[in-house]
């Protein structure tokens, strides 16, 4: 093939890619309406509010009494505000009669910013698969598949909220390919912008800082080796994260005498400390229980005898159902004892029972964990299965896809120390470890790893991209694959 021929292609081929990230922006812009965002969302964008009206980061009722808090990771919030200031620049007036509720206008407004998110989203996953394929023109026609897929099962039931998963995925993949170029550079440059995204993730999603934590050691250790460049590399990593994050805690510091980035962290572990709990048969039925719809009819249900209606409120399922009618008038009647599902447990009928706080949330839910780590451990197994189902979807198709692809990030590190290639840790390790830090200390809802999505997305590419360029050695042999890893 000619230079000039294998030009006109990479110039075809990149254009088909813009092509279909616009052609997918303006899909999902017409995907966006004025449903309410519920209460997680609005607490995110009334931190914005306030910080853009009176410079107060607060999610409290939008007022000039506020006070700071720090409920919320503060990075979406911010950008949010940013956006939202800018508006309000071109259109004076924007914010001024805002109020407890947000109308269907404003509703509309917001929810826009998340297309600047999908773009990005968009071309990281583009970044990505230049950096991991050869040659160039296949990148580009990987990417389409892999954006497809990432929009129909990620940004398509994110666009239209305004949670921070969104921005979680975008920030995850940006920072694989960035670990992708720091491992082929070795830079200082590249090693603090390493660790300055990972500060990213954490300003985020706050698990983030428990994750990085192990990560940093062991990102130096991947792209140095056992060697004297081990610890100016961690130093590098260490300082670029330290610089993103240390602003932000000092100011939590300052105002609330806690070093932390956000204030959440209490129900979700006492949640999980109920989860902990779960007997040998309920251990087996988290299975079904988490499985989704089209697993549980086709497949699972005949096998262990079980079906949808034991999520009733007398049904053996009982237990993973959150919203029982019988619980609720537990709640009501202050019969703790009676509440039945494993959520409501942790979330309402304890804290209320024993009158605790955040605080003490977290050290009930700690005592727990240690006085049963075993069970913990073993319980990660049906709570990372229910995580493992990021994409969210029932049916049979896009089961298989998930499967795959969720299973393909699982994965990949045992690939990259077979292929003794660095692109498959650098691409999975920071959502890996997400998704091991949930299965251990969260209830793990598959709204927690949909941010996941993307990176197994590009995971489940590299496998097949493998597997071709290992077949061909046999349909081709002397020559070389048409499409493989770099």
């Amino acid at each position: 093939m000619s230079r000039t021929l294998t030009r006109r292609l990479a110039w075809i081929s990149a254009v088909a890619v813009v092509v279909l990230i616009v052609g997918l922006l303006v899909q999902d812009f017409q995907i966006i309406n004025t449903e309410n965002i519920g209460k997680d969302a609005s607490h995110n964008v009334r931190s914005s509010i306030n910080l853009v009206k009176y410079g107060i980061y607060s999610g409290q009722p939008i007022s000039p009494e506020v006070v700071p808090g720090y409920r919320r990771e503060p990075l979406p919030n911010f950008l949010l505000a940013f956006y939202l200031r800018v508006a309000n620049t071109f259109s004076p007036g924007l914010l001024d009669n805002i109020g407890r509720s947000f109308s269907a206008d404003f509703l509309l407004f917001i929810k826009q910013f998340n297309l600047i998110w999908a773009a990005l989203l968009f071309l990281g996953l583009w970044l990505t698969s230049a950096l991991v394929f050869s040659p160039l023109i296949a990148a580009h026609w990987l990417t389409l598949p892999q954006i497809l897929l990432v929009n129909r099962f990620f940004v398509s039931k994110s666009i239209n909220g305004m949670n921070t998963e969104l921005i979680a995925g975008v920030i995850l993949i940006w920072l694989g390919a960035i670990l992708v170029i720091t491992s082929r550079s070795r830079s200082w440059r590249w090693l603090l912008a390493s660790g300055s995204v990972f500060g990213l993730v954490a300003l985020t999603k706050a698990t983030g800082a428990y994750v990085a934590l192990p990560l940093l050691p062991l990102v130096a250790l991947l792209l140095s080796g056992i060697s004297k460049r081990f610890w100016p590399s961690l130093l590098a990593v260490a300082l670029g994260f330290a610089f993103t994050v240390t602003p932000w805690l000092m100011r939590n510091q300052l105002y609330f005498s806690r070093p932390v980035i956000a204030q959440g962290g209490g129900d979700v572990l006492l949640i999980r400390s109920v989860f902990n709990q779960i007997n040998q048969q309920q251990f087996g039925d988290a299975f079904y229980a988490y499985a989704p719809r089209d697993m549980r009819r086709d497949l699972l249900g005949p096998l262990m005898g079980l079906s949808d209606s034991d999520f009733s409120c007398e049904g053996r399922l009982s237990v993973f159902t959150r919203d029982l009618e019988c619980d609720r008038r537990a709640l009501e009647e202050e019969r703790f004892g009676d509440v039945r599902s494993f959520y409501q447990r942790g979330k309402r009928a304890i804290p209320r029972n024993l009158s605790l706080d955040n605080d003490a949330k977290k050290t009930y839910a700690l005592s727990s964990f240690s006085q049963h780590p075993i069970n913990a451990l073993k319980v990660s197994l049906p709570i990372g299965w229910r995580g493992f189902w990021g994409f969210r979807e029932r049916k049979w198709p896009s089961i298989i896809v998930n499967f795959a692809a969720y299973s393909a990030l699982l994965l990949a590190p045992v690939f990259g120390l077979i292929e003794r290639r660095a692109s498959w840790f650098m691409v999975s390790i920071t959502p890996l470890a997400f998704f091991l830090f949930y299965s251990i200390f969260s209830h793990f809802l598959p709204r927690y790893s949909a941010p996941l999505a993307p990176s197994a997305v590009i995971c489940l590419t590299m496998l097949l991209v493998d597997l071709f360029a290992r077949l061909s050695i046999y349909v081709r042999p002397g020559k070389a694959s048409l499409v493989s890893l770099s």
